[in-house]
């Protein structure tokens, strides 16, 4: 039996955990397996978020006409936002607080909330998609969440693997190093 002891203090129990009522899978997709990846954003087309922004919160522009707001470790302590909720902690629903910030920052445009943990080639992605201050379904945790919200969003693959590398979003394995 495996236990790891990930960077935010949760044991995991590699071979037997459950993740949500489904087993963790490899994602093949995300690169060299053993390599830690974590993110956690609010995305949405380009120039579509307006100023002044929540604090803490900066645009970092993606590629294909994306923005996207990393919630870094400091702007989830400020907006007391529990580290990926739904992939980490296996809710089913946001959590209140980010469910009004992603209202609020959704009232004149189309975005989605997306997260994803992976360590040594097992974990999980998901997304929330809101519009006009409200949102659109239920938070989705699969395989292919991120790249479901981009295809919402319009991103085509193109020439890329996947709508995740067509934006760039395999350019940092930590939500905080986009905002270093």
């Amino acid at each position: 039996m495996l236990t790891l002891l990930s960077r935010h203090g949760y044991h995991r129990n590699i071979l037997n955990q459950k993740y949500g009522r489904r087993p963790l899978r490899p994602n093949w997709a995300l690169g060299v397996i053993g390599m830690a990846y974590t993110l956690q954003a609010v995305i949405a087309k380009s120039e579509t978020f307006s100023e002044p922004l929540p604090q803490k919160l900066q645009v970092i522009r993606l590629r294909g006409g994306i923005d996207m707001l990393p919630l870094s470790t400091d702007a989830l302590k400020v907006h007391e936002i529990p580290f990926c909720p739904l992939t980490d902690e296996g809710e089913k629903e946001l959590p209140p607080q980010l469910l009004r910030l992603c209202e609020q920052l959704s009232k004149q445009c189309t975005l989605a909330y997306i997260e994803a943990e992976f360590f040594g080639g097992v974990g999980a992605q998901a997304h929330a998609l809101f519009s006009e201050g409200k949102a659109i379904g239920q938070a989705i945790v699969s395989e292919s969440a991120i790249n479901n919200a981009l295809r919402y969003l319009g991103i085509a693959k193109g020439e890329a693997h996947d709508e995740f590398e067509a934006v760039g979003l395999g350019q940092h394995r930590d939500t905080d190093e986009w905002v270093a």
